[in-house]
């Protein structure tokens, strides 16, 4: 049996195991799992083990008998979900003002698996436009949105993205040496921002902030605005000061 299917399987048995708690069966003994799934209990006890430390399941313990139930990981993943559905709603109001106030793109991105995906955005009056629209992707490498997305992510993940992605380079400024982006990595966690000049798209600069879910560190989305470098016309702190502010609203509106 190859190596993938003997993944495949495994994944097909965990599901099966998640799939027998419900509302109604929601603490489950690891002899119910075996009597529900016909799978051998040493294999559903590390499968279990496995899940517990992932935190998609938990462990209880109730009347000297041990107890599984879904871990508090599923109620993060619902909620970032959730809150990836309605983000734009919460963001459109405070991107038009931006937008109104630097005549500059204003653009929202939220992650996919390896990508940036563009789910949001509100174009400048100006004539020339360069920039992904709603539905593109860009790699989380590259350039100031996706970078961002990447840069909150934890280290092993951050790790895990860049070895799968196939470090394509669209301009001679799109970075590709693992080295230098996992720097600028760092610095945009360091600052709160992420600046790229042309790495798309030739002669555009793009600047980005996260959008956190409150009162945490977990970024939700990542808010950019994106232009010519004739179109920035003030210094970059103004810009990034506008950035944060907008980002700090729409956080706000995600509370209420």
């Amino acid at each position: 049996m190859s190596e993938k299917t003997t993944r495949s399987s495994s994944i097909d048995k965990a599901l099966l195991l998640l799939n027998c708690f419900t509302e109604k069966r929601f603490n489950l003994t690891l002899e119910d799992l075996a009597k529900q799934t016909g799978i051998p209990r040493s294999t559903i006890f590390r499968m279990l083990t496995s899940l517990e430390s992932a935190g998609y399941v938990k462990r209880i313990k109730l009347s000297n008998k041990t107890w599984y139930s879904l871990g508090y990981a599923f109620l993060e993943k619902g909620l970032m979900v959730h809150r990836n559905l309605d983000i734009r709603e919460y963001a459109r109001e405070s991107m038009m003002a931006l937008r109104n106030e630097l005549n500059l793109n204003v653009q929202l991105a939220i992650q996919d698996r390896l990508d940036a995906l563009y789910i949001e955005q509100i174009q400048s009056w100006r004539p020339i436009r360069l920039y992904p629209s709603i539905g593109r992707r860009a790699p989380l490498y590259a350039a100031a949105c996706p970078r961002v997305l990447l840069a909150y992510l934890d280290e092993a993940e951050q790790n895990r993205i860049l070895e799968q992605s196939p470090m394509k380079q669209f301009t001679p400024n799109t970075p590709t040496d693992l080295h230098d982006i996992k720097n600028e990595l760092k610095k945009i966690t360091i600052h709160g921002f992420s600046y790229s000049y042309g790495e798309l798209f030739e002669g555009t600069i793009a600047l980005a902030v996260p959008v956190f879910y409150p009162d945490t560190k977990y970024i939700i989305a990542a808010l950019s605005i994106v232009g010519l470098e004739s179109d920035f016309e003030e210094d970059q702190s103004y810009y990034i000061s506008k950035l944060k502010e907008a980002a700090l609203e729409i956080s706000g509106k995600i509370k209420q």
